[in-house]
């Protein structure tokens, strides 16, 4: 008898800790601190419906944030607002296309990426003309 008392306390002790272990790694937005919310905020209407490793990628984000130049906390902010801004079509699209790059040799990686540092310096209404 008392060993089964025993197994269902203990059974019952995991049962209610491990979602409180869930819980506190995954806050939900109510649950983070106002600096977090600060640096996250273009993440707050998607936040709660995010899964735990995007949360966690975020988090980490957000530690790295003060250390960041202004210029690096502006590319971030821009980069999570208009990454949210996309349909979930529009992401996963991006999200091949990554995948696509990932696979070139690093020359045509290198040269892709200099592109894209040229683009992101010219002129919005000058884009698109070349």
């Amino acid at each position: 008898m008392a060993r089964s008392s025993l197994a269902a306390a203990f059974w019952l002790c995991i049962s209610f800790s491990v979602p409180a272990l869930s819980e506190a790694s995954q806050p939900v937005w109510n649950g983070l601190s106002p600096q977090q919310k600060e640096v996250l905020a273009p993440l707050a209407e998607e936040w709660d419906r995010m899964d735990p490793a995007k949360k966690k990628k975020w988090l980490g984000i957000a530690k790295r944030y003060p250390r960041m130049t202004p210029s690096e906390q502006h590319r971030t902010q821009l980069q999570m607002r208009d990454w949210y801004s996309l349909t979930p079509e529009q992401r996963e699209l991006v999200r091949e296309k990554y995948k696509t790059i990932k696979k070139l040799p690093p020359d045509k990686r290198h040269e892709i990426k200099q592109k894209w540092r040229e683009y992101e310096q010219t002129p919005e209404d000058q884009r698109g003309k070349k």
